[in-house]
């Protein structure tokens, strides 16, 4: 592929944002970058920015150097103590990134974003095993919901494309459209 891949991935020192980074950098003409609040090793080829993504102002001026940002690994958490506040935190770190990305990359082709269990209901207890992307949504509020709805909505007329890849799967599935 002659097109340059200019990977940023938020949530970098998770599992699925670690997995999707050893993915990225394995493939030739693609550079990774990582965002995380905290640092710790990550595989060689990544480089890492140390950034809140609730704060939009430093997200701004950390991002502005990379203009050519071809895709989105959204993999980023924040635990609060409340679906309300899980929801206001998690819907805002994704919207954050996008307001920032959009406007300094028009050259942003996908978002992949990873759905956990909570998608399903693990939080609330028990639920329907096996579950499947087709079940029907559970009482609100719940960020995942949020997040996919906020993606659809913003999509709309946009160039890119985005995919919602529950965290049971394989990781590198966010490398099936380049």
């Amino acid at each position: 592929m002659s097109e340059k891949n200019v990977v940023l991935i938020a949530g970098v020192h998770g599992v699925s944002g670690r997995a999707a980074a050893e993915h990225w950098t394995s493939l030739p003409g693609t550079q990774v970058y990582g965002l995380s609040r905290r640092a710790a090793p990550l595989p060689a080829g990544v480089e890492t920015i140390s950034v809140d993504l609730l704060d939009r102002d430093d997200l701004q001026r950390k991002l502005k150097k990379i203009s050519g940002i071809t895709h989105i690994v959204f993999g980023a958490y924040i635990e609060k103590p409340t679906s309300t506040e899980r929801r206001e935190a998690n819907v805002a770190i994704l919207k954050n990134l996008l307001d920032v990305v959009e406007t300094t990359s028009p050259s942003l082709r996908h978002v992949a974003f990873y759905q956990g269990g909570k998608a399903y209901g693990a939080d609330l207890d028990p639920f329907k095993t096996p579950a499947r992307e087709d079940d029907p949504r559970l009482m609100p509020p719940n960020f995942y919901y949020d997040q996919e709805d906020f993606l659809r909505e913003r999509q709309q007329g946009k160039a890119w494309h985005w995919t919602a890849l529950p965290r049971k799967r394989q990781p590198a599935l966010v490398s099936a459209t380049r």
